[in-house]
Order: C-alpha cells, then structure tokens, then sequence
C-alpha cells in the first residue's frame, strides 16, 4: 500500500518535471556582459557568457541568480543584469531526493532461526553415579 503511493506520488512528479519549458517560462534581457555560471552563486563554474541584448528564458530565481535558457546555454545569471521581464520571474522547483528503505521490522532471515542447543557441560569422573548419598559409587 505504502510503496504503491510512493510510486504514484514519484510518478506524478516526473510528470509534472516533463512540462513544456515554455509554458513556464518568462522572458527576460542581458543588460550587460553577462557570465553564465553552474549554479546561483560566483563560486560556481563559468559555463558560458551572454552579450548586452541577448533574449533569455527565466525558469526561476533563487535569491538574487536566475536560472535561464540562452541561446544555446542554460545556467545561472545575477539578476541584476537581466531586465525587461514580465512579472516576477517564476521560483525555482528543485526535484525531491526520493529515498525508498524496507520498513523497521523487516528483520533478516537468519534472526529468525531457532538458537542452535548448547552442548551438554563436562562433568567430573563419578559426577554420574546414582547411589544414595554417603555410599560410594562403584569403580
């Protein structure tokens, strides 16, 4: 039960990533020499670069980046050179990390064997006689 609404919750996430980029998209323009970089900071990568004028698709910002769609490069832009843009460019949606584990009380296999018998303790010579007490056993 609990892995069937599993599967149809990351099913239903994989369909909502497919979406048509442009649907979601709003549009945007460099005002400046723009690096384009990995990911939302200047610690990241420099993929590329975007001339003053260049139309970009805006997929979303976090913070003050903006992850765009250039002309034949995607990445991260400050947003302070992008201008002319229709509203407020849509959030970024990062997938979920989806992590599936059998539940807490499936056990392995082997705990469930009976424990294995104890071999019987050594006992001293004689410990074995059946006399009543104070007679000696016989030899």
């Amino acid at each position: 039960m609990m892995l069937r609404r599993l599967a149809t919750t990351a099913a239903l996430l994989a369909g909502l990533m497919a979406l048509p980029a442009g649907a979601i998209a709003a549009e945007a323009y460099t005002t400046g020499n723009v690096n384009v970089r990995s990911g939302p900071g200047t610690g990241y990568a420099r993929v590329g670069m975007l001339y003053e004028g260049t139309r970009v698709d805006l997929r979303g910002c976090d913070g003050n980046w903006c992850n765009v769609y250039g002309p034949r490069l995607r990445g991260w832009v400050s947003a302070n050179y992008l201008d002319e843009y229709v509203g407020r460019p849509p959030a970024v949606v990062v997938a979920p990390t989806i992590i599936v584990r059998p539940p807490h009380w499936n056990r392995p296999p082997h705990w469930n064997r009976p424990p294995k018998p104890r071999p019987p303790r050594p006992r001293p010579p004689g410990a074995n006689c059946k006399i009543a007490p104070g007679f000696p056993c016989p030899r």
